[in-house]
């Protein structure tokens, strides 16, 4: 199997305190993605097994995130054009006409970003569970409810279509509930990666990323090679800490 369940530090995250314990596993390895993604890679072994990842985390605030310039494709640093490609489930190439119509009268950049937002959140629900396994930004579009997974790949695909960078994202959210890992985006405008989230309903409590592609495919927590374990379950707790 291979694991993306550890966060990476970064300019907009610091991490302490990071526990990984595998129990059930052997020959693990640790390497980063293509996408710099924290991975693990173990082999198995036949019955129970268990795996608990603990950490500390607190976001870095860089600034005010809603102002951002459109950036034109020639002035975009080369590891950002890979996002602006349709993929998996993000058919960015489907969705220009009806982006058209969202953003009219926006001015390229940051506001194109909050337009597509409150489309998307004004065309669906969240309704937790109601999308069990990943669908594309076409697929979901036939809905009228969904999960931040389907959001966040409907506004990916969006804001590529109008040639803004972007990526997707999975990690944890303060005050979701129930808690489990969301899904949410980030654009590239005003040369630099802005979070946005798409889905209706949530707070903008501290987030930390765990792993970052051009959609859901790219970011599976765990990905499986060979039988299917005969069960599973997953439990997911955040706490927030007081701040001295």
């Amino acid at each position: 199997m291979i694991f993306k369940l550890v966060p990476s530090q970064g300019p907009d995250q610091v991490i302490k305190a990071l526990t990984f314990d595998l129990e059930g596993g052997l020959e693990e390895t640790h390497f980063s993605d293509g996408h710099g993604n924290q991975c693990v890679r173990a082999l198995m072994l036949k019955g129970a097994s268990s795996l608990r990842v603990s950490f500390e985390g607190q976001q870095i605030s860089n600034g005010s995130t809603r102002v951002g310039h459109f950036v034109p494709i020639q002035a975009l640093p080369v590891a950002v054009l890979p996002f602006l490609q349709p993929s998996r489930y993000c058919e960015a190439d489907q969705f220009l006409n009806i982006t058209r119509e969202v953003i009219t009268d926006c001015s390229p950049g940051y506001d194109q970003i909050e337009r597509i937002c409150s489309f998307v959140q004004t065309k669906f629900r969240y309704e937790p569970g109601s999308s069990r396994t990943p669908r594309s930004a076409l697929d979901a579009m036939q809905d009228a409810a969904g999960v931040c997974r389907d959001f966040a790949h409907v506004s990916i695909a969006m804001l590529r279509s109008i040639s803004i960078p972007a990526r997707y994202v999975v990690g944890y959210l303060e005050g979701l509930l129930p808690q489990d890992v969301h899904a949410w985006g980030e654009a590239y405008v005003g040369n630099r990666w802005v979070a946005f989230d798409a889905t209706p309903g949530l707070g903008s409590g501290e987030r930390i990323a765990i792993a970052i592609g051009r959609d859901a495919a790219e970011v599976a927590i765990m990905d499986q090679f060979g039988p299917l374990p005969s069960s599973s379950q997953m439990q997911v707790s955040v706490r927030v800490q007081d701040s001295d």
